[in-house]
């Protein structure tokens, strides 16, 4: 049983630890774009390709994209964060899957400051742990594994232009599971362990942290 309360910490530990200024530049006025607030943003200084890379809670780690669209001039943009990522720690074999997909919207015309974020995010992280006593008195080494899928609301803010950071707070909704499934790997034993020791998840949802890094393009 001591994978399988090492894993328990793992998770733990990867949801509390994992959990602008509008300046302007001006040139010429030809390739200038006008903002409903009147100032002159240039097609260069919006840029709007940003590749960067996020940590926070309950993502852990991902790598984010963001592109800024014309919509309600210039305020609009499509994100997408990715990552797997596979690890061994002491006797437990890691593997974590993060995929968000969604839009922000920016209260600036220049694409960047605060905005507000609607996405669909799922997180599935499977492991493999040793030494787990099941429910028919058996005992080995088996698998197990935690997934959910939420709609996430965040509020964010964006800061700088080529080289940026951002930072998100937000929830996400959806059904969480309460207990962890062990399966036996050589048999069909299984057992149950209840998992309210990650505090932050819940039966309606999660919270949601991270801050990132980044730079901007085109």
């Amino acid at each position: 049983m001591k994978s399988l309360m090492l894993f328990k910490t793992i998770l733990v530990l990867l949801f509390f630890f994992g959990n602008n200024s509008n300046e302007l530049i001006a040139q010429e006025e030809g390739n200038g774009i006008p903002t409903v607030s009147g100032n002159i943003e240039t097609e260069e200084s919006l840029k709007p390709l940003r590749i960067g890379f996020k940590i926070g809670a309950p993502s852990v780690a991902t790598l984010n994209a963001e592109y800024l669209t014309p919509l309600l001039n210039n305020r609009v943009a499509v994100a997408l964060d990715y990552f797997p990522l596979s690890a061994t720690i002491s006797d437990v074999e890691l593997k974590l899957n993060n995929f968000e997909f969604g839009s922000n919207v920016y209260l600036s015309d220049t694409g960047k400051g605060l905005y507000g974020g609607l996405s669909y995010y799922s997180f599935n992280a499977d492991a493999d742990v040793i030494d787990v006593d099941y429910d028919d008195g058996t005992f080995g080494d088996g698998s197990t594994s935690l997934k959910f899928n939420t709609i996430n609301l965040k509020l964010g803010a964006k800061f700088g232009k080529t080289f940026y950071f951002r930072i998100e707070l937000g929830y996400g909704f959806g059904s969480l599971p309460d207990e962890l499934v062990i399966n036996a790997k050589d048999s069909n034993a299984s057992t149950t362990e209840p998992i309210e020791d990650i505090s932050v998840l819940s039966a309606s949802g999660v919270p949601l942290f991270n801050f990132g890094i980044g730079f901007a393009f085109l």
